[in-house]
């Protein structure tokens, strides 16, 4: 490292790390000039009669070893000032960068560059033959100016200065190494966000109401040891088993979080207790362990009645923490949630204002008409039927809400947010006797998570997947539970596969049901009749419209879907007619 002044004139009470208040600034400037000639810049005329001082006292090794000092020239002070004037070379003044001794800790070590001449003056004598006689190269090399207020020889970033410390005063009670620094980073950029994914998308910048207060956490936790354990076992939990990159630390974070709860557990506040809780909750719901997440749930119950109830929590991003992490995990155990469903903002048009309306009032009846039909005829029981029309109002905020950044997108898609929310906790607060109807439940609770959750294809679908798997393998007659109705059961069974984890039992059980009822063939005969455009993704799309589709997050698996059709029916031999279960597209 090139040899420079670097002041750390701060400690824990500091108000930044990076500049400097008037005091400290006062400190530095004290330091550099203490005991040396200062020659101000020339721009101040009230001074330029003041720019030379005198050296007190006899002693010509004072004089001799003494530094010179300059300030950055301004392009007006290296025209016009006569102290620059003679003394510095050209070459100097044209710009060229020299090194700035690290620790002038007196004056007599602070070097003099021996290239370049000065005028004898009052305050000055003439140096001796010895210091004049040096070869002018070795001069060069070390003789230096002090630039002090050069950009490139001030330290750019306090991490100049600390070098690689990651917590330079020492104020966090757990060791910042790097894999803590990378737990925290990720808990701000990419986990935060992720809750809040929804609202996300109606900004132009991606921000969303809650944004500040992922700081705020992680600073409160580098004064906690239980809060920062807590929160970097979820994190190193999530990375484990959403992200799919082993050994981050889960069990040591976990454990440490949980000897340390137990020690301050009556010392904290709620608000922290809180925050604690939901971390241990989190952690423990993804790496699926779902009896130990429940316990974590009691006990922040408990802290919300001392409250008076979940919505008389002060922080709403905590409440609002609680309320979609309690959906994740009931979803996943098809349970009904632990906490109340209050959140519902209701239907679209009648709760949004009139400014911020995406469009006039739909009939909704274009969108998923086939279950329009099952709802008419009387197959599907009143349950599900005003829980499918409100679905309905959710692909089309979804389909519309989401083009462009606006402020009515910005509404639709906070509002879509909880309005799937209610919408799952009802769909998870029902049941029926019968398979059939169990999962089509199943299968709008795979469609509402995978198309307005974030982890809905990335670890929800691929959770829950088998259960609709088990809930299809139960069925005694399939035939007559379905009472005929092949449209329906195929859609359920291709959102089975389509949420199925890639390469997996469950998605090639899914597959070959498909072929069962005889899909490959009416695919291929649908293909024959719209023409040599059509393909087999396409047809697949159009089957899909009939019930519930949405392109952005669907399209891929749809694609991996009609691979594996088309890749399996090469290999097969069908020697039976295909029977037309599907409905022609119109």
């Amino acid at each position: 490292m090139p040899r420079q002044f670097l002041f750390v004139n701060k400690d824990a009470d500091s108000s930044s790390l990076t500049r400097s208040t008037s005091l400290e600034q006062s400190s530095i400037n004290s330091y550099v000039q203490r005991g040396r000639r200062h020659r101000r810049s020339g721009n101040n005329a009230g001074r330029s009669g003041n720019r030379a001082r005198r050296v007190g006292g006899p002693s010509k090794r004072a004089a001799e070893e003494e530094a010179v000092i300059v300030d950055t020239p301004s392009t007006s002070a290296s025209s016009e000032s006569p102290t620059l004037e003679g003394r510095v070379p050209e070459k100097l003044l044209k710009g060229k960068q020299l090194d700035i001794p690290s620790r002038p800790h007196s004056r007599a070590q602070t070097v003099t560059p021996p290239s370049v001449k000065e005028r004898p003056s009052k305050a000055q004598k003439p140096r001796s033959k010895s210091t004049s006689a040096s070869s002018p190269k070795a001069e060069e090399e070390k003789g230096t100016i002090l630039l002090l207020n050069s950009r490139i020889n001030s330290p750019q970033d306090i991490t100049q200065v600390i070098g690689s410390s990651l917590d330079p005063f020492g104020q966090s009670v757990v060791k910042l190494d790097p894999h803590v620094a990378k737990l925290c980073r990720y808990f701000a950029e990419s986990y935060h966000p992720s809750v809040w994914n929804a609202e996300r998308w109606g900004s132009a910048d991606g921000a969303y109401t809650h944004l500040p207060s992922a700081k705020v956490v992680i600073q409160r936790a580098m004064q906690s040891e239980v809060e920062m354990n807590a929160m970097l076992a979820a994190m190193a939990a999530r990375i484990e088993n959403v992200d799919g990159i082993p050994n981050q630390g889960t069990n040591k974070y976990m454990g440490n979080a949980l000897v340390a709860v137990r020690r301050r557990f009556s010392s904290a506040s709620k608000d922290q207790l809180l925050l604690i809780m939901f971390h241990l909750y989190a952690g423990e719901a993804y790496r699926q362990n779902y009896q130990a997440a429940k316990i974590h749930m009691r006990a922040a119950k408990a802290i919300f009645a001392s409250w008076g109830g979940l919505s008389q929590i002060p922080d709403p991003a905590i409440r609002e923490l609680f309320i979609i992490g309690d959906l994740h995990v009931s979803a996943v155990l098809l349970e009904p949630p632990e906490l109340p469903c209050d959140y519902d903002p209701g239907p679209y048009w009648s709760t949004t204002p009139l400014a911020l309306q995406l469009g006039p009032e739909q009939e909704l009846n274009d969108i998923a008409p086939a279950l329009h039909g099952l709802t008419a005829d009387g197959y599907l029981p009143d349950d599900l039927k005003g829980i499918i029309h409100e679905i309905r109002e959710c692909a089309w905020v979804l389909r519309y809400g989401t083009v462009e950044p606006s402020p009515a997108s910005k509404h639709a898609v906070k509002w879509l947010q909880w309005r799937s929310a209610a919408i799952r906790c009802k769909l998870l607060s029902i049941s029926f006797s019968d398979a059939s109807l169990e999962a089509v439940r199943v299968t709008l609770l795979l469609w509402v998570l995978i198309t307005t959750v974030l982890l809905g294809l990335r670890l929800l679908g691929h959770r829950l997947a088998p259960k609709l798997q088990s809930l299809l393998r139960t069925a005694k007659n399939p035939y007559h539970q379905w009472k005929g109705r092949m449209d329906i059961q195929i859609w359920v069974i291709t959102v089975g596969a389509m949420c199925a984890g890639t390469d997996s039992e469950e998605e090639s059980w899914f597959v070959g049901k498909l072929f069962e009822l005889g899909l490959p063939e009416n695919v291929q005969l649908f293909r024959e009749m719209q023409g040599p455009e059509a393909t087999t993704a396409s047809v697949l799309q159009n089957f899909q419209e009939k019930f519930f589709y949405y392109e952005k997050i669907q399209r891929p698996r749809l694609e991996r879907l009609a691979t594996l059709i088309t890749v399996n029916k090469s290999s097969t031999n069908q020697t039976t007619d295909p029977v037309r279960y599907i409905t022609p597209p119109t």
